[in-house]
């Protein structure tokens, strides 16, 4: 039994891939890779949604521009290339993609600009998912087949971020115009979907004309684009967490994601098995529907921060393998400020009381329902929230819903209050914008704040690096203070697998990339 307490030593095990990958002796390969997911997989195109569970199997059907590297903090090098083997900033307005020549679709059709301007177009229709974050963008083009142009209003710190983002990959005009249904399944990634059975398990198989097989990259990066090791890797949702486990130790799945804390030492006495635990990036969090009474009342938002008592929860929940914070920014986003001067509304019964006084709100005479997923961790952090605000005299009824219509409700703002999480690897307008800035879809608090929205934009465009850092600490002092959420905690990465499993590229969030994972039977 293998315990790795840290993301590097995964990183390392990764990078040693990069010259391994012609060395794989297929005979020693598993032909299926099982992965044992938390949720199951609920939109595949990739514009159109933004899930850690979506992303990490469309991230093996499609491939974006560049890519994001998990081990910046080690190398300095943030992006990577991918489809676009160069790039660069024109001028403040102009940035510039040069594309690798010969890629093509798994059904053969030859990728050009033509494709990328396609897709940009199509994520910057306002139907998309992810239309806020490139407001931006004034036009895109294509220069000629293999050189593609964006065009904006503003200098973006963070646009090469977006186009690093999966709900990014390249999309085909040609299947778009088809009149094929499901053209977004068309990708240049290593596989392509063979089946997938609601609730049941989304099946990928291999692209035996992949057009990374033997690629002469000419840089550093050629593993990413090289070809899928297994021949079939399968998503398999287990929402139960100790049936993961189960699933895990009698061969069912290859890879346990998320097991849970109690069970963790019953894997790791088991000698088929290795456990990773890695610090996470990964934010769970409280929130409140701000335009909705009672709690488009900022005060009673501070009483009830106040009452949460997130200590407890992170031992109930993880047995303590987290840690829980203050601040709405994710840890490992750059700006990140927990220190004490942030002004959170912490845990402190007595001034929760007396906010909620302030507030106006006598003890007993509100009633609020939480939303929360019938899943872990929402199922068990919502009786203890439940609990909390019961000592200040709020009754809290709690309703469980799928994840699906838990969104769905949230966005539509039929909630009062509710719990989700939020994971983001680099990007501070990922927060800003998306989860506070007015009309985004991901706006779950529906909070509106000018303020907010005004420094949202400046954040992003500011190029001054050290005004930059303290506009972010403000805005996190400013949102600490407006309460439109309590975060709780950061949840260590956790993954168990069977001993043998190689080339993997995770993330402490939980976006991994499986293009090259797989079982080595030599190993086991």
């Amino acid at each position: 039994m293998k315990k790795l307490f840290a993301l590097l030593l995964a990183v390392a095990m990764l990078m040693s891939a990069a010259v391994s990958f012609a060395e794989v002796d297929p005979a020693n390969v598993q032909e299926t890779l099982v992965i044992g997911t938390a949720q199951d997989v609920n939109n595949m195109e990739p514009y159109m949604q933004n899930d850690q569970i979506n992303n990490n199997v469309i991230c093996l059907t499609h491939q974006s521009l560049i890519m994001l590297a998990n081990d910046a903090s080690e190398t300095g090098i943030t992006y990577m290339p991918m489809l676009a083997k160069e790039w660069g900033w024109e001028d403040d307005n102009t940035l510039v993609f040069y594309l690798r020549d010969g890629v093509h679709f798994s059904d053969g059709t030859l990728m050009t600009a033509d494709d990328v301007v396609f897709t940009y177009e199509t994520a910057m229709d306002p139907s998309s998912h992810i239309s806020g974050v490139l407001s931006l963008i004034t036009s895109v083009e294509a220069r000629d087949d293999l050189t593609f142009v964006i065009h904006t209003s503003a200098y973006s710190n963070e646009l090469t971020s977006n186009i690093a983002s999966k709900s990014l990959s390249i999309l085909s005009r040609a299947a778009y115009e088809s009149g094929m249904d499901e053209p977004y399944l068309i990708g240049t990634g290593q596989y392509k979907l063979k089946e997938r059975v609601e609730g049941q398990y989304v099946e990928l198989e291999r692209v035996e004309d992949y057009w990374g097989i033997g690629y002469d990259s000419g840089d550093d990066y050629g593993w990413i684009i090289a070809p899928g090791n297994a021949k079939t890797v399968i998503f398999k949702p287990i929402l139960e967490a100790a049936s993961r486990v189960i699933a895990l130790q009698n061969g069912e799945i290859d890879v346990c994601i998320d097991p849970p804390t109690t069970e963790l030492q019953f894997l790791e006495d088991d000698p088929n098995v290795t456990v990773l635990e890695a610090p996470g990036t990964r934010l769970f969090y409280f929130g409140f529907n701000c335009e909705k009474a009672p709690f488009d009342n900022k005060t009673l938002r501070q009483a009830v921060a106040s009452a949460i008592d997130k200590d407890t929860i992170l031992q109930v929940v993880l047995s303590g393998k987290g840690l829980t914070q203050n601040t709405v920014l994710n840890r490992g986003v750059w700006s990140f400020y927990n220190e004490d001067d942030l002004g959170a509304y912490t845990y402190d019964v007595d001034r929760a009381k007396e906010l909620m006084a302030e507030a106006g709100v006598n003890p007993g005479e509100l009633t609020v329902d939480l939303y929360s997923a019938t899943d872990d961790p929402y199922k068990t952090i919502a009786p203890i929230i439940q609990a909390n605000l019961a000592v200040i005299g709020i009754n809290v009824n709690i309703v469980s819903l799928d994840q699906a219509t838990l969104k769905s409700e949230c966005q539509a703002g039929n909630h009062q209050i509710f719990l989700w999480r939020w994971n983001v690897l680099d990007r501070l307008d990922e927060v800003y914008s998306e989860l506070f800035s007015t009309g985004f879809a991901t706006n779950y608090h529906h909070f509106s704040d000018p303020y907010v929205d005004e420094m949202a934009v400046e954040i992003l465009t500011q190029k001054d690096e050290s005004i930059r850092y303290d506009e972010s600490v403000e805005l996190q002092k400013y949102l600490a203070e407006e309460s439109p959420q309590v975060p709780l905690y950061v949840a260590n990465l956790v993954i168990a697998y069977r001993n043998g499993l190689s080339e993997t590229y995770l993330f402490g969030g939980g976006n991994h990339n499986w293009a090259h994972a797989y079982i080595d039977l030599s190993a086991k």
